[in-house]
């Protein structure tokens, strides 16, 4: 569907160039969000797609795709589109009022708040601390709950698929693998260390410190990870329990006898919470 959308726009754009003798950039809202339900949403379909493009026109070297969330979600959609409106003076909601993205409304055109469509939008508007502004059959708390139920369910289907049994009860039932057993307790190689859940950046190897204890130490996170910190009371103990603060999987716990010319603080994380990417 989107080449043959993309090849309309790509044709007008080229009747531009020769038009005004001006470059052209070809705007499209795909986003990280889609790769894995769409296909033709890809990163790798728009750079096969423009190749294409090139080879089989006259002036396609001034025409580009623009792609400006290839990597982003709604969220950050969501959240250019409040920086727009206020520097454009505009209403947010009014905007937002006159948009659906529902592949089922009802006869009024209100949003069904169940199509697949509809919970992403919904999500993206709770991440961002907004109420969708469009009308839906329930109320916006019944479409939320809906929306939270739908994507726990979908997300723990898809744990359970892709993960081993050891690395879906320490990410997601919060388990802790027996010290010295994990992969990466003596690994002492250069890289990165990532969510296994999420791929999200955790930690680096020079984060990481031999703490005698059996699980994998590190004294800093990495500075994009924000890793959430939580009380935990479980097994009569007091400790600070660890999760990744992109898909909330647990990954371990942080304690106070770290290096202190670091900070003073060692997080203890299970392997099996963990991806390491050797560094090249």
């Amino acid at each position: 569907m989107y080449a043959i959308f993309s090849s309309i726009i790509y044709g007008y754009a080229l009747s531009i160039v020769s038009k005004e003798d001006i470059d052209v950039k070809i705007a499209l809202g795909v986003h990280s969000g889609d790769h894995a339900i769409y296909p033709d949403c890809r990163p790798e379909f728009y750079e096969s797609l423009g190749d294409s493009f090139r080879i089989g026109n006259w002036d396609s070297e001034r025409v580009e795709f623009f792609l400006p969330y290839i990597d982003g979600d709604k969220k950050s959609i969501l959240f250019d589109a409040l920086k727009s409106c206020e520097n454009l003076n505009i209403d947010f909601n009014v905007i937002f009022r006159n948009t659906i993205t529902s592949y089922n409304p009802d006869s009024e055109g209100r949003s069904s708040g169940k199509s697949g469509s509809d919970i992403e939008r919904i999500l993206a508007f709770y991440e961002i601390g907004r109420e969708d502004p469009i009308d839906y059959i329930d109320s916006w708390s019944m479409v939320l709950e809906n929306a939270v139920m739908t994507e726990l369910k979908y997300k723990d289907e898809y744990y359970k698929e892709n993960l081993t049994d050891l690395q879906y009860n320490v990410t997601r039932k919060s388990s802790t693998e027996h010290p010295f057993s994990g992969k990466y307790w003596d690994e002492k190689r250069d890289g990165e260390y990532t969510c296994i859940c999420c791929g999200h950046t955790l930690f680096t190897s020079e984060m990481k410190f031999d703490s005698g204890c059996g699980w994998p130490s590190f004294h800093t996170e990495h500075s994009g990870a924000q890793i959430e910190k939580i009380e935990d009371r479980t097994h009569g103990m007091v400790r600070t329990e660890v999760k990744c603060s992109k898909c909330n999987s647990h990954l371990g716990h942080i304690f106070n006898d770290g290096p202190i010319r670091f900070g003073g603080e060692r997080y203890c994380i299970n392997s099996a919470s963990m991806n390491f990417e050797e560094r090249e």
